[in-house]
């Protein structure tokens, strides 16, 4: 248990934190944005008719091109660790993804641009693209020789007959995703309250 809450926090840190300091140290207000693009006032007036927006998330291209090229690596990584650890092998470490970067970056975006696409149709088909593509990472990770396409078919006719079973499986996480997005939540509001105390 230890060895994988390392590597998931090692992975975590990774993905998300050099995003979130990019998007702070360059992201612009997307809400602001917004507001000067359609010629609103993004405060109140003193004549109380402008319109306010609430301030959203500062986003900035950097942080989405950091994540485009890192998060695929990563995912590969992650999942050699655990095949490992299930079978009782020597287990790695998350980075060793890096060594096979290109397919993992090339499984990456094909598997986002078809679940997109399919996302695109309405959220179920998109739901349903997602689980018949989830098995990639572990076909790659099991045979480096296999193309991209071939790692995406070879998931789509595993998961034929599995994706009930496989969408009941994750509903039966969502208590631990809940607990473990409590501490996530403190955290955050802490944050934003010192953030806000500091800069008001």
């Amino acid at each position: 248990w230890q060895t994988a809450i390392i590597a998931v926090i090692v992975y975590t840190l990774c993905v998300q934190l050099p995003p979130a300091i990019l998007n702070t140290l360059f992201g612009v207000d997307m809400g602001e944005l917004y507001s000067m693009n359609m010629g609103y006032s993004y405060n109140v007036g003193v004549d109380g008719y402008s319109t306010v927006y609430n301030s959203m998330p500062a986003y900035s291209p950097l942080s989405g091109i950091y994540s485009l090229l890192v998060t695929g690596a990563m995912d590969l990584g992650l999942t050699l660790f655990f095949l490992a650890m299930f079978r009782r092998q020597i287990v790695g470490d998350v980075f060793l993804g890096f060594e096979r970067y290109g397919k993992a970056l090339g499984l990456f975006l094909f598997q986002g641009l078809f679940i997109v696409l399919w996302s695109l149709l309405f959220i179920v088909p998109g739901i349903i693209a997602a689980i018949r593509y989830s098995q990639a990472f572990f076909i790659l990770a099991d045979d480096p020789n296999k193309g991209i396409r071939q790692c995406m078919d070879e998931s789509k006719m595993m998961m034929r007959g599995n994706k009930a079973k496989y969408f009941c499986m994750s509903l039966s996480f969502i208590g631990w995703a809940i607990l473990a997005s409590i501490p996530a939540g403190v955290l955050s509001g802490i944050s934003e309250a010192l953030y806000l105390s500091c800069f008001m």
